[in-house]
């Protein structure tokens, strides 16, 4: 099949260098939330370095290798955190840079995004052909499919009412690939998009790794149950 595709689509993760910005979309946060509802408040810990921790970078692939991206993990992550953790705490999330002295809380979790990469992986679609306009005629090329991805870890520290370290534990997402496509003007929202979904996952995951330690200090309720009360 041959396929037309304006130059500006076919060189845009291929050639020259650019910069390009993205920021939090709540439109990439899902709807899934922890299997549970907790009658208490959880405590997230982000010192200011890891609020305006910003990510600048290329791929770690030819293909957008020249272009900078510039990330703001410090805010996304502040984001997804209070959306996953305010729909199972019912006295919701309260964000500070230390332990608060003298507040009754049952649980504080401190999390770190460390070693953040993406890339972009090409693989030639068979059946298909680009058809770029030169000056004497037409060039075809066999088309190629973009599948972006990013990985990252996330240390955790969860310290109990005293103040006490109560669960450490570092969180790979492992390689995660995004929505694959052969053409697009907006490549990065791809990358930003799939962190979302892979922060958010992982979040999902410390919420129900949390759960035991709330076991006794407060009421927790199955979030199925109370969707039918």
């Amino acid at each position: 099949m041959v396929r037309s595709s304006p130059p500006i689509l076919a060189v845009l993760l291929l050639a020259g260098g650019c910069a390009v910005e993205v920021e939090f979309e709540s439109e990439y946060v899902s709807a899934q939330t922890p299997s549970y509802v907790a009658e208490a408040e959880i405590v997230v810990l982000m010192h200011d370095h890891d609020l305006e921790y910003v990510y600048e970078g290329g791929a770690n692939t030819l293909v957008g290798e020249s272009t900078t991206l510039t990330m703001p993990i410090g805010s996304i992550m502040r984001e997804i955190s209070a959306r996953v953790f305010q729909s199972c705490f019912t006295y919701g999330v309260v964000f500070a840079e230390e332990l608060p002295p003298g507040m009754s809380y049952i649980i504080a979790i401190e999390p770190e995004i460390r070693e953040f990469s993406y890339r972009y992986d090409r693989q030639t679609e068979e059946g298909f052909i680009d058809v770029t306009s030169i000056d004497d005629g037409f060039v075809g090329t066999p088309a190629t499919r973009i599948t972006p991805s990013i990985e990252f870890e996330m240390a955790l520290t969860a310290y109990d009412a005293s103040g006490n370290v109560s669960l450490e534990k570092t969180y790979s997402s492992g390689r995660v690939a995004g929505e694959s496509y052969l053409t697009t003007r907006q490549p990065h929202e791809r990358i930003n998009a799939t962190f979302h979904s892979a922060l958010q996952d992982i979040m999902l995951t410390v919420a129900e790794d949390i759960r035991p330690l709330l076991v006794g200090e407060c009421t927790i309720t199955d979030a199925a149950a109370q969707a039918l009360d």
